[in-house]
């Protein structure tokens, strides 16, 4: 088995986004049921990324059986379904959420997207013959375009410059179609590759099964809260309108 950053990467982002709901936990930004909500979350995706694990390193993703059910269109789709679920279900878990986004640095929302550039390592072992070319020219090269975006928008944004909600809402949409446009629309040109088996072989599985979703979850929270903010700014500035008499 090769070296592998995807460990690394798991404590890392997980590692992150613990502290951000301890921080807020300590300044007392989030009350009881939402950190509990928060912390539970984490637990259920982490226990979805160790039976990725399990699985993987048994062989079963690889397994023509399994293979034969096309999991490159819904099993990376398995942990977002977990935790769409679990959103729509707990409103103190949409509420903490929402508490998570605000309450965070903007520096801190761009900075953990620069883990992305380790996507180079998909394209360097394609190079070699060690994995699905095509999959990662599509795929590993835009998802290394979007890391090194956000370590140029960390930098701008740490000397002090500022960037609004609207376009930081739509550079996280990019990151997250800059994923799933190019994995989802191809596969079926990936699936016939000879090295597609690699892309769920341990311990390369956990990336499309666990961390590749956590990445585009990431952008796709930021997007959600927004999205929200602006719609709600959108609405006081209707109502402003309608009740001044100088608008008419």
């Amino acid at each position: 088995m090769h070296f592998s950053s995807i460990p690394f990467l798991i404590i890392i982002i997980f590692g992150f986004l613990l502290f951000l709901i301890e921080r807020l936990r300590r300044a007392d930004r989030l009350n009881k049921s939402q950190h509990a909500w928060l912390v539970g979350l984490i637990v259920v995706v982490l226990t979805w990324g160790t039976a990725s694990g399990y699985w993987s390193s048994r062989g079963v993703y690889i397994s023509p059986d399994f293979l034969g059910f096309m999991p490159g269109y819904w099993l990376p789709f398995v942990p977002v379904v977990i935790t769409l679920t679990l959103v729509m279900l707990a409103p103190a878990l949409r509420q903490g959420l929402r508490v998570l986004v605000d309450n965070t640095p903007v520096r801190w929302l761009t900075g953990i997207h620069q883990l992305r550039i380790l996507a180079l390592g998909s394209i360097i072992k394609a190079s070699s013959g060690l994995f699905p070319a095509k999959f990662a020219w599509y795929v590993g090269i835009p998802d290394l375009l979007f890391g090194l975006s956000a370590i140029w928008l960390t930098v701008f944004v740490l000397r002090r410059h500022q960037i609004s909600d609207r376009r930081f809402l739509l550079w996280n949409l990019a990151g997250a179609m800059a994923i799933l446009v190019p994995a989802f629309g191809f596969m079926h040109i990936y699936m016939q590759e000879p090295l597609f088996t690699e892309l769920f072989a341990f311990p390369m599985a956990l990336a499309p099964t666990f961390i590749v979703p956590v990445f585009v979850m990431l952008n796709l929270l930021v997007v959600w809260r927004l999205w929200e903010k602006l719609g709600s700014q959108s609405n006081v500035k209707s109502d402003t309108l309608k009740s001044d008499p100088r608008s008419y």
